[in-house]
């Protein structure tokens, strides 16, 4: 039931946030658009993509390395699909690729969660600290009056900084209390069990330790350093796969500086709208970046993030079917993974 109530959300949001992008186009316009592509740039495009994603699979085996000791070719399958999951709501492939990983490799499922949690706190620094470099080199983009729910750009990338700050601040916090303040926590759960039934501080204080399992990778210096790289690199590699679809369509600006606009936009407007899939939202924050702050044609802008969606969906979906195919998995066993990850760590 539960699930059922996330996708008819998911779904809703994502009609509207669709609506709200194409309503002053018509599908003949969107249709006409795409005759002047050049789609031979779709091919470096999607190498990089596809090295974006082989990038990840090296940190995320520096992640589990205090775990257990995993090659990257083995780390891909449940990576691939875990991100073809995401396409259920409530980002459910995180659950699914940390679930397939914990059971493939014989380790403990919360232990292969909290990779997944280190891992988004990078990505999380990562993207603030681009987000930083526009409010502090290019804050003039924010001055749009365009509106959207209510709210100016600036407002809405004013509203997305507090978020992401105040996650950072509290993941960073929650991870170091596990790692450096074992003590504390360990009170903390003493008075927590307590007021809960007999026998529940126990499987708290086993669920956590599990946890922290996965968190012992944050008190080496050395393999932070390299996570660090490949979390640059991974942003790198994602923001420069953008690139080549620019010259597909002969945009006006070219600049790195747009492509880093670009890509805070996408992913503003996917957090701030999380519709499976990013359907829609992914497209307003290309509509907001190219053609509102860029000045590009709203049909071209919007043709634009049709294409860019539809490349990188096609890459996940299809190495996420290989996978699924290779491991003889279901979907209905998916759903399962997706429904036990969320009660084991409930």
């Amino acid at each position: 039931m539960k699930n059922i109530k996330q996708l008819v959300i998911g779904v809703v949001v994502a009609v509207l946030a669709t609506y709200f992008t194409f309503r002053n186009i018509s599908l003949d316009e969107l249709l006409d658009s795409f005759a002047d592509v050049n789609f031979i740039y779709l091919i470096p495009s999607a190498i990089l993509v596809l090295v974006s994603f082989g990038v990840r699979g090296m940190r995320w085996r520096i992640l589990l390395s205090p775990i257990k000791e995993v090659k990257t070719s083995q780390i891909l399958s449940p990576l691939m699909i875990g991100f073809m999951g995401n396409m259920l709501p409530a980002r459910a492939g995180e659950f699914i690729r940390g679930y397939l990983l914990a059971k493939r490799e014989d380790i403990p499922f919360p232990a292969a969660f909290a990779s997944i949690v280190v891992e988004r706190i990078f990505d999380t620094f990562m993207l603030m600290g681009l987000f930083c470099w526009l409010l502090l080199f290019n804050s003039h983009i924010f001055s749009s009056e365009t509106k959207f729910s209510g709210m100016t750009l600036d407002e809405l990338a004013f509203k997305f900084g507090v978020l992401g700050c105040v996650g950072a601040v509290v993941l960073t916090t929650f991870i170091y209390m596990m790692c450096f303040q074992k003590d504390i926590v360990s009170k903390i759960v003493i008075w927590i069990s307590k007021i809960l039934p007999q026998g529940w501080g126990d499987k708290i204080q086993a669920l956590i330790d599990k946890f922290n399992t996965g968190l012992d990778i944050i008190r080496d210096k050395k393999a932070l350093v390299k996570i660090t790289l490949y979390s640059i690199a991974v942003w790198f590699l994602v923001a420069l796969s953008y690139y080549p679809l620019y010259w597909a369509y002969d945009l006006q600006n070219k600049s790195a500086e747009s492509v880093g606009i670009l890509l805070v936009m996408v992913c503003i407007f996917i957090a701030a709208f999380p519709t499976p899939g990013f359907v829609g939202s992914f497209h307003l924050g290309v509509s907001v970046a190219l053609h509102h702050i860029m000045g590009e044609n709203e049909v071209v802008a919007l043709s634009y993030g049709m294409v860019l969606w539809g490349l990188n969906m096609c890459i996940v979906v299809l190495t996420g079917v290989y996978y699924v195919l290779t491991d003889h998995l279901s979907p209905s066993q998916l759903t399962e993974m997706s429904e036990q990850s969320e009660k084991e760590m409930a």
